[in-house]
């Protein structure tokens, strides 16, 4: 019996001991200190998110996804560098387009660094490339092919067709998974305009083709290039969906560089960008990761953020304008970045004051004041925007919120549309 009470206390007083003990590392887990680190979703490789945080010293990095209140781990990821990528962590979805992500490690010291990052990932409504002859003689054949942008296939689509003034004719067609393309012949048996459509969950692409020699040749939307470091994402996939069919958009985000970073040639990748693309508009924002010092064309080296160092960061943006111009066939709206929170506040304020300068004197130039629209009273997380109160900034200080992005996208829209 003795024994019985005896084996009793003993597995009491052991699961008092874990309990403790649980305690014990809960409470050191709660007292390890937290840091919030640089964290983005690049969405620069059409049809996927890879994500990316910095700061990790050589530590593994956790990184998940978060879907309403549930929280899924994508997978864990260690480099040497301060930057730790996790290459395509999750695809494009239609049905999903705003992805929230979060990021989690211990760094060697104990600190636990954190990082969240919401990103709007383009719609369907650009996902689909419509490729149509501009012009065929009559009786002739020609071929329609329907590429996936996003180089992920596994999607249903309708392609459809109509000779002039007759109602549309659609065919079911379905991209298997790893399909990047569709063709369909089509033969032009009367002049006039045909038209070509193609649908995908609510969004068409529409084209047109002019058969026979009296029928005009319709001229495809315009080019706008939305580039520039992480604080142009989601912007570009909101501008798409504002601009409609009025023109093609083209996102080329690069997130971590900048101009004063000299892990990327800017002004090499501006002149590439307008060889490829030759854009009627170019949209550009760039500044989340500037405060490097930068060596002027004489050799000497600047430290940011002096009046010398603004004149330098000028130098560089005023260059690009005039590249972006393309000789005056181009337009160049340049976006200032709302002011990053402390202590990245004096290198945004430098950043902005030098893309002003820059722009000065240069026709087809505009510079877009996103600086006063989200930070009119330096860095602020909350602004009112027609009547409601609006939380505009992710918890880094740095990039806009989902709903930020939309405004952002609005405001450029109608600068776009504008001659």
């Amino acid at each position: 019996m003795h024994s019985v009470i005896w084996s009793r206390r003993r597995a009491c007083a052991a699961l008092i001991a874990i309990v403790v003990l649980l305690g014990a590392v809960a409470a050191s887990a709660e007292a390890a200190p937290t840091r919030v680190h640089f964290f983005a979703a690049d969405t620069s490789e059409a049809g996927t998110v890879s994500l990316i945080f910095f700061g990790a010293q050589g530590a593994p990095v956790v990184f998940y996804e978060r879907v309403g209140d549930q929280r899924s781990r994508l997978g864990a990821r260690t480099a040497p560098s301060d930057r730790t990528e996790m290459k395509a962590a999750v695809t494009w979805r239609c049905d999903r387009l705003v992805r929230a992500f979060e990021a989690r490690s211990v760094l060697p010291d104990g600190t636990v660094a954190t990082g969240s990052y919401s990103v709007r990932t383009p719609s369907c409504a650009t996902r689909l490339q419509l490729v149509v002859p501009r012009r065929l003689a009559v009786g002739q054949r020609g071929r329609i092919r329907v590429v996936d942008r996003w180089s992920n296939g596994g999607v249903s689509l309708k392609l459809c067709t109509a000779p002039p003034r007759s109602k549309l004719s659609c065919d079911k067609l379905r991209l298997g998974h790893g399909v990047l393309s569709v063709t369909r012949r089509l033969r032009a048996t009367v002049p006039g305009r045909w038209r070509a459509e193609v649908q995908i969950r609510g969004h068409s692409v529409r084209r047109s083709i002019a058969v026979g020699d009296r029928a005009r040749a319709v001229s495809s939307p315009p080019v706008v290039l939305a580039t520039g470091d992480s604080t142009m994402q989601g912007i570009d996939s909101f501008l798409a969906d504002e601009l409609g069919d009025d023109a093609t958009v083209r996102g080329d985000v690069r997130p971590g560089t900048g101009l004063s970073n000299p892990s990327l040639s800017w002004l090499a990748l501006a002149q590439g960008q307008t060889r490829r693309q030759r854009q009627a508009t170019t949209v550009m924002s760039i500044g989340a990761s500037e405060g490097h010092p930068m060596t002027d064309p004489n050799g000497t080296r600047h430290e940011c953020c002096g009046a010398d160092w603004v004149v330098e960061y000028s130098r560089r943006v005023r260059r690009m304008m005039r590249t972006y111009r393309r000789q005056g066939r181009g337009r160049v709206i340049w976006l200032t970045i709302p002011l990053l929170r402390s202590p990245k506040l004096v290198a945004s304020l430098g950043v902005n004051y030098a893309i002003v300068r820059a722009a000065e004197g240069l026709d087809g130039v505009r510079v877009l004041r996103l600086d006063k629209l989200f930070s009119p009273n330096g860095f602020q997380e909350v602004i009112n925007y027609r009547g409601r109160d609006i939380r505009v900034r992710e918890s880094d200080g740095v990039h806009l919120t989902i709903a930020g992005a939309a405004i952002a996208a609005k405001v450029v829209a109608v600068a776009v549309r504008e001659r």
